[in-house]
């Protein structure tokens, strides 16, 4: 067949795997930063991460516009923390002697202790942080944040003004 080029299976999957690559490559950050604001914790947020990622390769074969990557890719990162959130919401968390307390590094918990508003945030529902975290940490407009939850505009605005109503009454501010 002179002329013509034949690429193997090998070849295809090499191809793939680059752009796969590429792609992840300019997101992860992002995505570990947002995974650490949802979830508390930054052991958790890279388990949570390199999950999405492992999701995100196994399904790259679906994704028709690869310049969608972006959303796309936030989209299952989300849905791996929202999976996360409802796993610890069963577990029973024991108290430990605070004697046995271990120091950590970790920067999303110390965030959440240190700064009233983040503490704020991790009290409201897991429903609710997704969609304060969307919009105000990733900067999203409530048409994308809708479109990353794979939920109604009307329900992701209902969302947003009972978290905010909950975080200015309990930061001491006034209750419209």
């Amino acid at each position: 067949m002179e002329g013509h080029l034949i690429v193997t299976d090998e070849e295809a999957l090499k191809g793939a795997s680059t752009d796969y690559v590429r792609a992840a490559r300019a997101e992860v950050n992002d995505a570990y930063r947002l995974a650490g604001y949802l979830l508390g914790d930054e052991t958790e947020a890279q388990d949570a991460v390199q999950e999405a990622l492992v999701k995100a390769w196994r399904n790259w074969g679906s994704l028709r516009d690869r310049n969608a990557f972006g959303p796309w890719f936030d989209r299952i990162v989300v849905n791996v923390c929202r999976d996360r959130m409802r796993r610890h919401r069963t577990l029973k968390m024991i108290e430990l002697d605070a004697a046995g307390d271990v120091e950590s590094d970790d920067a999303f918990h110390s965030m959440f202790v240190k700064d009233e508003v983040a503490a704020a945030v991790g009290r409201l529902s897991d429903d609710q942080r997704l969609v304060i975290a969307l919009r105000f940490w990733s900067d999203l407009t409530l048409e994308q944040v809708a479109e990353r939850l794979g939920l109604p505009l009307g329900t992701v605005k209902s969302r947003l003004h009972y978290a905010l109503r909950a975080l200015r009454r309990e930061l001491g501010g006034r209750d419209e």
